[in-house]
């Protein structure tokens, strides 16, 4: 079968946008802000949030990289990764698409060895299909989709796109 498209570049851009307005409302009083990014599209992705921050915000945005392999993502729970997270700060931790919730949940673990004062969680497309008891904060589309159903999300040349295979 053929993969559709789910969401374009201009979509994918729009939704960003969204989320960036809907982080500062959801954090007026922090100044200061910590935005991570899972390795690789979850990093892409908080890259280009943190650019949308920066131009609707005088705040600080500071961009981290989360770096595990996905497929073992449990290794986030017995290795000693550190982030330079400072006491008393919001994080955003950032990935492409929550499916089961176990990227979120074992990167969340990494997250909370830090004494961070609130976390929230983005992600461009939500699945729904939960098998770790974590949420997206902020989503760019929420989507039924079967468990064999594939989403790829492409961040190749400053073109974005979403498909679904």
């Amino acid at each position: 079968m053929a993969p559709s498209d789910i969401l374009s570049h201009s979509q994918i851009i729009q939704k960003i946008d969204r989320i960036a307005f809907q982080i500062i409302e959801d954090n007026l009083d922090e100044k200061d802000m910590y935005i991570v990014g899972i390795a690789n599209k979850g990093y892409i992705l908080a890259k280009h949030l943190v650019e949308n921050l920066r131009k609707v915000s005088s705040n600080t945005f500071h961009l981290l990289e989360l770096t595990f392999d996905k497929k073992n993502s449990i290794e986030c729970l017995t290795n000693r990764t550190k982030l330079e997270i400072p006491n008393n700060k919001v994080v955003i931790l950032v990935d492409d698409v929550l499916n089961t919730g176990e990227t979120l949940m074992h990167a969340s673990h990494v997250i909370l060895r830090h004494e961070v004062k609130k976390m929230r969680t983005v992600v461009l497309i939500d699945r729904r299909h939960r098998l770790f008891p974590i949420k997206a904060d902020f989503a760019g589309l929420t989507l039924s989709t079967t468990l064999e159903n594939h989403i790829e999300v492409e961040f190749e040349n400053n073109e974005f796109s979403a498909h679904l295979e």
